[in-house]
């Protein structure tokens, strides 16, 4: 991995950030501009976007939205220019269960920005997965669709 202006590679940063977030929340996006590009486009299951504003502002409303807003477990493999990271994102809101996701989010870069992340995660698993008896019945239903 080659190292970043800031002397750390860009992968291991993108991956202090997520773990950072989870902590200091807001204050931590002033490290959006340093990580991504101002085109950056953002794609996850719901939302396909450009722009940096734009995905600031997606990070902005997650963290009004959730009282609890945390990344576990976070792993980054692959170079500067390619990489992904693998993690839980756990979220509740100001009543009801925590909702656990496993996630991988992958990233192109080029110029030492993201300029391409793309999340991957199940909407519809994670929504169901705090009610047991619904949970089972999606996962019996699905393993009769996907192989």
């Amino acid at each position: 991995m080659s190292k970043s202006v800031q002397g750390e590679a860009l992968p291991q940063r993108v991956k202090k950030f997520y773990e950072r977030i989870s902590v200091e929340r807001d204050a931590a996006l002033e490290e959006l501009a340093k990580l991504y590009s101002e085109d950056v486009r953002f794609i996850n299951p719901v939302v396909d976007q450009r722009g940096l504003s734009n995905f600031e502002e997606t990070w902005k409303k997650a963290l009004r939205q959730y009282k609890t807003f945390e990344f576990k477990n976070v792993l980054v493999t692959g170079t500067d220019e390619l990489f992904s990271l693998t993690y839980s994102m756990n979220i509740k809101f100001a009543i009801g269960p925590t909702f656990v996701t496993e996630m991988a989010t992958d990233c192109h870069a080029k110029d030492g920005k993201i300029f391409l992340c793309r999340d991957y995660f199940d909407p519809l698993g994670t929504l169901v997965g705090p009610f047991a008896p619904i949970s089972w019945l999606y996962k019996k239903i699905f393993s009769h669709l996907v192989a």
